[in-house]
């Protein structure tokens, strides 16, 4: 009988359980219809209703193509590279000033936070910000790409606020009893204290430094430093452009595989755009909802 009434369900049970299921199917069946509509070998794939379960065998040619083309492999690499650098490169550099400026025994430290803060709400818009790369040297390189985001104003609020109420004073005042200086005591002693703000931190940048296509289009006009989102969104409005810059190796596989319609080509790219970060989120996840709380709540 307890047994029974534990797993005794209501009307308000049955309607959550049909509510929670119907909305986690909406989530994913996007997702999935993405990845059935990339392995579809059909010309006819845009007439076909939505499918759950395809009755068609998997054909994998535009992944190959994506794998093999020089166009996209080139561009995937360079999204690679800039997202590591990038988001490694905030880190450190951001992480470095926050820890500087929480230090507000420091003076000059206050000061130096309003200078940061005030960035987040004023700009000195994209011309001056132009002329400022221009000088710097970076335009039309792969920097341009990388370096400005070293310095993030939102990263370096959650990394302060973190600083300040987290970590423990004490343990500051015996390393320098021990005789580390700053230097040693953040890289030897906060860090490691610090790893769930540094991987929840470190996921946001790389979500942010990959689905980056406007740095490109504003700073950059060699066409062999475009990143694979770039590629995507190229793909999405001009199909028809996508190889006209590329290598003739990948102009040759599409035309070996033109029996493929072109929506398949798109929904394969959008797949490849999202699997580097999905596969670097179930690392990352248990960081994640205690990285949105980062600096809510001090104690």
């Amino acid at each position: 009988m307890v047994k029974r009434k534990r797993f005794r369900l209501n009307l308000y049970d049955v309607f959550v359980y049909v509510f929670t299921g119907s909305f986690a199917f909406i989530c994913f069946y996007p997702m999935w219809y993405v990845i059935v509509a990339s392995l579809n070998p059909s010309t006819s794939f845009t007439q076909q209703p939505p499918l759950l379960f395809p009755s068609y065998i998997p054909d994998f040619s535009y992944y190959k193509l994506i794998i093999f083309g020089g166009v996209f492999q080139k561009a995937l690499g360079i999204s690679l590279i800039k997202t590591l650098l990038s988001s490694a490169g905030t880190l450190l550099v951001t992480s470095a000033m926050a820890y500087g400026v929480s230090k507000k025994h420091v003076k000059g430290m206050t000061f130096i936070n309003l200078l940061v803060i005030f960035t987040m709400f004023f700009s000195g818009g994209l011309i001056p910000y132009y002329f400022l790369l221009r000088d710097l040297r970076l335009l039309d390189t792969f920097w341009v790409m990388v370096i400005p985001a070293f310095v993030n104003a939102g990263s370096f609020v959650v990394m302060r606020n973190y600083f300040s109420y987290n970590v423990p004073k004490e343990l500051e005042d015996a390393a320098l009893i021990d005789g580390a200086n700053e230097i040693i005591m953040f890289f030897a002693i906060i860090i490691p204290i610090t790893l769930p703000m540094f991987a929840a931190i470190f996921l946001f940048e790389a979500v942010a430094s990959w689905n980056d296509w406007y740095s490109y289009l504003m700073f950059v006009e060699n066409t062999s430093l475009q990143p694979f989102v770039w590629i995507l969104k190229r793909l999405l409005e001009e199909p028809n452009r996508v190889f006209s810059r590329g290598s003739s190796g990948a102009q040759d596989m599409l035309i070996g595989i033109a029996n493929i319609p072109p929506a398949s080509l798109r929904m394969t790219v959008i797949v490849c755009a999202m699997l580097p970060i999905m596969m670097l989120y179930p690392f990352l996840q248990k960081y994640f909802a205690k990285g949105i709380m980062i600096g809510a709540i001090k104690e």
